[in-house]
């Protein structure tokens, strides 16, 4: 069996396929969505199909007329509201790419920001020497004294000269 991912927007429930249509419909909309592949196909036979969403081969085969007939509400603007298209083998998800689209832009922002929270991260453990190398943009300095002395070691003994001079000043707030 497939092992694939699908994303589930939250505007389905306001959907005119979940507003109008049957139980069932709904049933086996949502397993079409949880079984299709990476290409949006869903390989299986009627019976299969009825199976894995639980519903009987006749509510089966009117959720799938139903799934293949145009929809005037729809608001996809795809295929004229059609969800899905007959293939050898199975059915395809006809709008599966525009999904699929938002959720590769949606992987790529959450991996910059990712990047720019390490990126913060690194500074936040720099001594102020480092930072200082860092923010002139001699990075090459900080990289080499890393290499040499150790960002852990740096850091460490950073905190410890901070605890000594926080003691010596009685924990003083100086803002």
């Amino acid at each position: 069996m497939n092992t694939g991912f699908s994303l589930l927007w939250s505007k389905i429930l306001r959907s005119s396929l979940w507003v109008t249509e049957s139980k069932e419909t709904r049933l086996l909309w949502i397993t079409l969505l949880a079984m299709k592949d990476s290409a949006g196909v869903v390989q299986s036979s009627v019976v299969g199909l009825a199976d894995c969403a639980k519903i009987s081969v006749p509510e089966c085969r009117e959720a799938l007329r139903v799934l293949m007939s145009p929809d005037k509400e729809d608001t996809s603007g795809v295929d004229d509201g059609r969800r899905i298209r007959e293939v050898p083998g199975g059915w395809e998800i006809i709008n599966h790419e525009l999904y699929r689209f938002s959720s590769d832009a949606k992987r790529a922002y959450w991996a910059e920001r990712k990047a720019i929270q390490r990126s913060k991260q690194k500074i936040l453990v720099m001594t102020p020497k480092d930072l200082a190398a860092y923010e002139e943009g001699k990075s090459g300095e900080y990289v080499k004294r890393k290499k040499s002395n150790g960002v852990r070691k740096s850091r460490n003994q950073g905190q410890k000269d901070g605890a000594v001079q926080a003691i010596k000043e009685g924990f003083e707030d100086k803002a």
